[in-house]
């Protein structure tokens, strides 16, 4: 993960920066770009991952708005849910507001930056 916005070069990077993801939950995404809907555990098994860690990634992405849950019946009763990545469009509409937000706070500290000195 960058550890700055200088380290910053790529659209990964900026996916981690911006959302304090791994390498590994941006695969995640990635992954679920190419297979559409998936449960956690089929996704673990098609990452070669414990069910746990998929979940863990899947959970941190949720809640930043990069993946959606949807709740599916069994038909015997009971349910389940399936994730899916917001596609590469909406990703990018959310990282260009969250770039246009840090830039308007860094704007604001650079005006107060200079309001302070004599």
């Amino acid at each position: 993960m960058p550890e700055s916005i200088k380290d910053v070069n790529s659209c990964q990077d900026l996916v981690q920066c911006a959302y304090s993801l791994n390498g590994f939950e941006v695969e995640v995404y990635e992954r679920l770009l190419e297979t559409g809907p998936v449960n956690a555990n089929d996704l673990a098994d098609q990452m070669g991952k414990d069910r746990s860690t998929v979940y863990r990634a899947l959970q941190k992405m949720l809640t930043c708005g990069m993946v959606l849950r949807e709740t599916r019946s069994i038909p015997r009763g009971g349910y389940f849910h399936v994730y899916r990545a917001i596609s590469r469009k909406e990703l990018r509409e959310k990282l260009e507001s969250c770039v246009e937000n840090w830039y308007k706070k860094m704007q604001s500290a650079l005006e107060q930056f200079g309001s302070t000195d004599a």
